[in-house]
């Protein structure tokens, strides 16, 4: 049951992170740590609370978890009705996490084939991106093996050539950095609890982050201040319909209004010390949950 202890500990410094993650103003400063904190920490969660459902049913049999498993068909008669139980909600959890992941993602990846697909009937390839001849001014990247950008003719009128190359490179960063994979495993977990207000919000915070990635990038090749124009026009234009699995330069309000206020007023604060300790606690954790899964109970 000590190992028990050690799953309990693991997630609760991945809750501990996330915590500090959500009231830490240093991650608009700098994303791309916070998503790498952000992706350890939940899967840490996710392993540490399937591994204490398990460490505690299988705690009789005095083995790791996978030795302990293989011997269930055979000893489940030696489990009382509480490790029993405990054994099947493991099970049950890990396998309906693991399903809804790859359901999210057949889902998000037939929406895309069918989006490329209607690209082909209805684009015109240019250069840079997919043009598509409709007033409403839309940007946005279907990602994958094959990423297309997409641009509507309602866009490339709205802007400027220099804010319409920022956009693209924007949705470039999307499509070269595989931004979708990123954000996918946190939207499968909200499409599996939709009524969760936290999930709700760690998503949104994800999403942000991801999309100030990009705006970093595009940034760097043509300069902060093209990008949050093009942000604005966007925004007081009114943000078009984007299809499923697509991500758009422009979303929510709020998140486009901090995106153009970090554009225009870079925070100056810098790289938190305490980074280095949050992620080596971490992959100490990550390393401890996944580790007693073959570790003698």
């Amino acid at each position: 049951m000590i190992l028990v202890g050690h799953q309990v500990a693991a997630g609760a410094v991945a809750v501990l992170v996330m915590v500090w993650l959500l009231r830490s103003r240093w991650t608009h400063a700098h994303p791309r740590p916070a998503l790498v904190l952000w992706q350890i920490s939940g899967l840490t969660f996710v392993i540490s609370v399937v591994g204490v459902l398990l460490g505690f049913g299988l705690a009789p049999f005095r083995r790791g978890f996978l030795p302990a498993l293989f011997d269930l068909p055979t000893r489940w008669a030696e489990l009382d009705l509480w490790h029993f139980a405990a054994v099947v909600a493991g099970l049950v959890l890990g396998a309906w996490l693991v399903l809804n992941q790859i359901l999210c993602l057949l889902d998000t990846a037939r929406a895309r084939a069918r989006h490329r697909l209607l690209l082909q009937l209805v684009a015109q390839p240019n250069s840079d991106a997919f043009v598509v001849d409709h007033p409403a001014a839309v940007a946005y990247c279907v990602p994958g093996r094959r990423p297309r950008i997409v641009v509507s003719a309602g866009a490339r009128k709205l802007l400027s050539e220099t804010e319409l190359d920022a956009v693209l490179a924007h949705e470039r960063a999307h499509a070269h950095e595989r931004h979708d994979l990123v954000v996918a495993p946190f939207q499968a977990l909200r499409r599996l609890f939709p009524r969760s207000g936290v999930l709700t919000r760690v998503c949104s915070v994800i999403e942000l982050l991801v999309e100030m990635c990009a705006d970093d990038k595009a940034a760097r090749q043509h300069g902060r201040e093209p990008l949050a124009r093009a942000l604005e026009r966007f925004h007081a234009n009114g943000a078009g319909g984007i299809p499923v699995g697509a991500l758009a330069v422009v979303g929510a309000d709020e998140a486009v209004r901090a995106r153009i206020q970090r554009l225009r007023q870079p925070q100056q604060g810098g790289f938190p010390l305490i980074w280095p300790l949050a992620c080596g606690l971490l992959l100490t954790a990550f390393g401890t949950s996944v580790g007693v899964f073959a570790m003698p109970l």
